[in-house]
């Protein structure tokens, strides 16, 4: 799978995500369960992180929410890792530029 295609798959399955935690949000829910943000377009594992920890991993654009082991070390390296969740950051600058752009926190965005 190309970059490009891949940053695409991810920048949307955080799409999803940004839907779920408003959803939980509404809910006064502490954790709940999101979608893997991998790059696999078939992937359907699910992770459980509180809301909080959802925060800090949309504090930055080219961070992402896996479920583990689901990384890709040519693209992307693990920042944190949990019971539940890996964080991943992705490493190679085009897709560092496309899920910046496709970031929906971003101003404008």
């Amino acid at each position: 799978m190309d970059q490009e295609r891949m940053a695409r798959t991810e920048a949307a399955f955080r799409e999803v995500n940004e839907a779920i935690a408003e959803t939980a949000a509404r809910f006064d829910a502490e954790e709940t369960d999101f979608i893997c943000e991998c790059a696999d377009p078939q992937c359907a594992h699910r992770v459980t992180a509180e809301l909080d920890e959802y925060e800090d991993v949309r504090a930055e654009a080219t961070h992402f929410l896996l479920a583990p082991g689901h990384h890709e070390p040519k693209v992307e390296r693990v920042v944190e890792r949990t019971e539940e969740f890996d964080v991943v950051e992705k490493v190679v600058p085009l897709m560092r530029r496309i899920v910046r752009r496709l970031n929906p926190r971003a101003a404008g965005a």
